[in-house]
């Protein structure tokens, strides 16, 4: 074969050092371990925000070493290059693939930690939420415990002796003295209402809408008012 018929390989070694040279500028930080170490304690106690947070960081390291292995992948391919920078760019493309691969693996596991640590704070907030109402209701109790029985009785009292007045002041308007005026009852008066029978608004009224249940309830007595057929005031 002739001289002038040979193929010509071009010179690419001073190309191929800057590649390398590019190449290790680029992977600086993109290996840190201060990551993996985050990772690692985020199975430990953590947040679900931090959680997620760190599966995005991981996400896009995955995609940092990916590229990082196949540029070293290029050069470690390339028959220019000496035999000791082929070593070591093929020493960066396992590196990259392991590490890669370990970060995917990150990431399953992490998905597996968030779903825990959102139940163990979805259980946090109902522990939390069980105390909080739980002390609530022993306050009311003990209140209503304290107030309501005396306040009943003292409500069917006032409703009672009102009841009996409306039934006398009935009595008195069926028949009036010469002159005098119609006399509306107590609760008209201190409602300041004309009339419980209003076609179009009708107004409920205390003495016959008025249900007090029993603090201590009993069949024949469910309520402190109305009173029971025959209770006085």
């Amino acid at each position: 074969m002739a001289d002038n018929d040979m193929t010509v390989l071009p010179d690419i070694t001073e190309t191929t050092s800057a590649d390398v040279d590019g190449l290790k500028g680029e992977q600086v930080g993109v290996f840190d371990d201060a990551l993996e170490e985050r990772i690692a304690a985020a199975f430990g106690k953590i947040s679900s925000g931090d959680v997620v947070t760190l599966i995005a960081e991981a996400e896009r390291t995955v995609v940092a070493y990916a590229a990082a292995a196949s540029a070293a992948r290029t050069q470690a391919l390339n028959p220019a290059l000496p035999a000791a920078d082929v070593r070591a760019a093929r020493h960066r493309m396992l590196d990259a693939e392991f590490r890669s691969d370990r970060m995917q693996e990150a990431v399953r596991r992490l998905g597996e930690r968030l779903a825990v640590v959102r139940r163990e704070e979805e259980e946090t907030r109902r522990r939390e939420a069980y105390a909080q109402a739980l002390a609530q209701r022993d306050v009311l109790a003990a209140e209503l415990a304290e107030a309501y029985p005396a306040l009943a009785e003292r409500l069917a009292n006032l409703v009672a002796r009102i009841a009996a007045n409306d039934a006398e002041i009935e009595r008195v308007n069926r028949k009036l003295p010469d002159g005098a005026l119609w006399l509306a009852d107590a609760e008209m008066i201190a409602r300041q209402v004309q009339n419980f029978n209003d076609v179009n608004t009708p107004v409920p009224r205390i003495t016959l809408q008025l249900r007090l249940p029993s603090f201590r309830y009993a069949p024949l007595e469910p309520y402190t008012w109305p009173r029971p057929h025959g209770v006085g005031p």
